[in-house]
């Protein structure tokens, strides 16, 4: 009976994962589940709590050495082995992961890179590249598909990604398929809005790169950037944020 409830718990236990990845569990959830192959028969939540209440943290536990990891009752020595071999591991693949990210630190790159990913798009996609302060791409993330007229979520969705990612720049990016790079009026709202909300965090949007086909549009380049860095501060005395001179409606 106690192994049908064991076996039933790791199916949730599975199912969970499989759902919403290994990072939705608590600590002592995932040593639980990492313990699986190597505890086949016994219920390892309390081995889990043992190991954290031991060593204090789950970073000390994948940082015991093996002996001290083998005095926790039920941890074999093939379990011990394995957790301590995951931080060298993990190690590694940051380092591979850091080794292949592009530097994205001039117009130039960003520019090189954003038309190589979107110059031969057929519909139109939201782009943002979250950039450490190093200049090394941190993660590309598409914010969505279509127009801009929904600036306003997306543009939530880009300060939530930003705090995630611990970005220090960000770059947008969006194309149009029909061709003409020039910005449109929800073009222009949605980089105010961005820069904005971004220079509340302390973090710099350094450009909106539009791509049409080989043609590229910079709100940087053409000085608008500059011009929106003090917008939340409009925002915040006249409640609206000014559409600078040139853009238009459409």
């Amino acid at each position: 009976m106690s192994e049908s409830i064991h076996a039933n718990h790791r199916q949730r236990m599975r199912a969970r994962v499989e759902a919403n990845g290994i990072l939705s569990l608590a600590d002592h959830e995932i040593i639980e589940y990492l313990l699986y192959p190597f505890v086949p028969r016994k219920d390892t939540n309390p081995v889990a709590h043992a190991l954290i209440d031991r060593f204090g943290s789950f970073n000390a536990v994948l940082k015991a050495d093996i002996s001290a990891l083998e005095s926790v009752d039920n941890v074999t020595h093939a379990a011990a082995l394995f957790l301590t071999s995951l931080s060298d591991v993990a190690r590694k693949f940051c380092n591979e992961e850091n080794a292949f990210r592009p530097m994205v630190d001039t117009y130039e790159h960003a520019a090189e890179y954003l038309g190589d990913l979107l110059g031969s798009a057929k519909e139109e996609h939201i782009v943002a590249l979250f950039v450490d302060a190093s200049g090394k791409l941190i993660q590309k993330c598409e914010l969505g598909e279509g127009n801009n007229a929904d600036c306003h979520i997306r543009v939530s969705e880009l300060v939530m990604l930003t705090l995630n990612f611990k970005a220090r720049f960000v770059y947008l990016a969006h194309n149009h398929p029909e061709g003409g790079a020039k910005p449109s009026f929800s073009d222009v709202e949605f980089t105010k809005w961005a820069v904005a909300a971004l220079e509340v965090l302390g973090v710099r949007l350094v450009d909106h790169i539009i791509v049409a086909g080989k043609e590229l549009f910079s709100f940087r380049k053409e000085g608008n950037m500059d011009r929106f860095k003090s917008g939340y501060i409009d925002y915040l005395n006249n409640g609206s944020m000014m559409t600078p001179p040139g853009s238009e409606e459409k």
